[in-house]
């Protein structure tokens, strides 16, 4: 799901379709349909991008490409380690890897994660642990974000055999997250003391400093028909929680 100019995108797998809601109008549309499967969307200002099961493939709608470049992560097999790759919208077959994930023996899930941006920084987040990637465009520089949690890569696989798989102890410690200008909203399912205290099992959002990469705040989304929030947008003031039947949107207030 993203979030763009008063409309919300979001792509509902059963459908193979993106529906567009207007939140002015409260008109609700198709925007693309096909049958293949959609796994990523980004917005850059008026520019939507579709990307395909492979992220090889990519379909652009809008003006033009403002951002020339997108994140990718694969596995280079020469060197055996996950590598973060940067890679051009106009040549796809050239990149050039910015980060090396640190632990390569687990096959490659401490590496899993997900993908979010703003009009100049975007993001690789970890799903098991408390990484997070910043690739700043304007001056093509990288940095490393760790959330409050400090989960290290190595809580997530175990051995079997002669490959790894996910520990039944791990726990999605990111799930999903949305940025504007000044600041990263993660939202994580890790639970803090005082949520515990009170009996909270639902995720919280944990706000993050754009330019520091400083912790700054937590907040807690209410859960609706029971159900927790699974998605995460921001546009202007509002943040946009998808749940799993409804999307409900919050005005953000400064203290």
């Amino acid at each position: 799901m993203k979030a763009a100019q008063g409309n919300i995108y979001g792509y509902v797998y059963s459908k193979k379709t993106i529906f567009r809601y207007n939140t002015d109008s409260h008109h609700v549309d198709s925007f693309y349909s096909n049958n293949g499967i959609v796994t990523r969307l980004e917005i850059d200002t008026n520019t939507l991008y579709i990307f395909d099961d492979k992220e090889d493939n990519v379909i652009t709608y809008g003006p033009g490409k403002n951002t020339p470049y997108y994140l990718k992560t694969s596995f280079d097999t020469s060197k055996k380690v996950t590598q973060l790759k940067l890679r051009k919208f106009s040549t796809p077959a050239f990149d050039s890897a910015i980060y090396e994930f640190p632990r390569f023996e687990d096959g490659g899930l401490s590496a899993d994660g997900f993908y979010t941006s703003n009009h100049h920084h975007q993001y690789y987040i970890s799903f098991y642990n408390s990484g997070i990637i910043q690739y700043d465009d304007a001056n093509d520089a990288t940095k490393l974000i760790y959330t409050i949690d400090r989960t290290p890569p190595s809580n997530i696989a175990i051995p079997t055999g002669k490959i790894y798989t996910r520990s039944s102890k791990s726990v999605i410690v990111n799930s999903t997250a949305t940025a504007d200008e000044k600041r990263l909203y993660v939202l994580s399912y890790v639970l803090s003391q005082d949520a515990l205290k009170s009996n909270y099992r639902g995720p919280v959002v944990d706000v993050y400093n754009i330019e520091s990469g400083e912790y700054e705040s937590s907040f807690r989304f209410p859960g609706y028909q029971g159900k927790p929030v699974l998605q995460l947008a921001k546009s202007a003031d509002t943040l946009i929680a998808a749940y799993e039947n409804n999307i409900l949107l919050f005005k953000l207030r400064n203290k």
